[in-house]
């Protein structure tokens, strides 16, 4: 069957010098894994800029049922993140999402909902002059619902101890990452504004926030362990 589908670039493995694996999140199949052979003519129906991290692109295949990996017939760009190629602090965030991304998406049938708040959020990423800088934290928030396993803000005197594997503040204060200590439990209430997107943070704040939220995810996702672009994203904030 010929498929037509949008899709975003997660994965770009290259195993020879025009050959690729790639995993792409599609809106119509869900994740699928790919094979692609590139080229640099004019006429390549696949060209290496159809096959970066993060690109949205239309796809063509002719889609096998019960096959692991898909053969890639065509991929066209329809949206160009220049904005984010350009400026390195923008390309550290989104590498920083792709990497969560991979560790998140395993869904193999279609999720329409999770692709659209994806793409919408990137465009708006790449679009953005200003107030982007706890975008990465929002992101995080906002696909948590998404996925599943959204945190709830039940905060109270009485409740006052964020447990991450209930998602919910209670009374018992667990030892990290089980739960976090008061000082953690206060700071994650942040997650919760909905003017954080734009709120200026202290770099103290912003890592500690991102670092109960990554706490949060693994409890949560199987197999989300370090993150190589983590440090990488600290020292941005620096």
């Amino acid at each position: 069957m010929l498929v037509k589908t949008e899709g975003i670039i997660l994965q770009n493995i290259k195993y020879g010098d025009k050959k690729l694996i790639l995993k792409v999140f599609t809106k119509q199949q869900g994740l699928i894994t790919f094979s692609a052979v590139t080229g640099k003519s004019s006429t390549a129906k696949i060209k290496s800029a159809g096959t970066l991290p993060l690109q949205i692109v239309e796809l063509t295949f002719h889609l096998k049922p019960n096959k692991e990996i898909q053969q890639l017939t065509e991929s066209a760009l329809i949206y160009v993140c220049d904005d984010v190629s350009k400026e390195f602090d923008k390309l550290t965030i989104a590498q920083f999402l792709n990497e969560i991304l991979i560790k998140c998406i395993k869904e193999q049938h279609p999720n329409e909902l999770l692709f659209d708040f994806i793409i919408s959020s990137y465009k708006w990423f790449n679009e953005s002059t200003a107030d982007y800088n706890n975008f990465h934290i929002c992101f995080l928030f906002e696909l948590s619902k998404y996925l599943g396993f959204e945190p709830h803000n039940n905060y109270s005197d009485q409740n006052s101890y964020f447990d991450t594997r209930e998602g919910q503040y209670t009374g018992l204060s667990l030892s990290f990452p089980l739960g976090f200590d008061a000082e953690q439990s206060k700071s994650f209430l942040k997650i919760f504004d909905a003017d954080l997107l734009g709120k200026p943070l202290k770099r103290s704040e912003r890592n500690l926030l991102l670092e109960c939220m990554l706490a949060y995810y693994k409890m949560h996702v199987a197999g989300f362990n370090e993150l190589k672009s983590y440090n990488i994203l600290k020292e941005l904030f620096n």
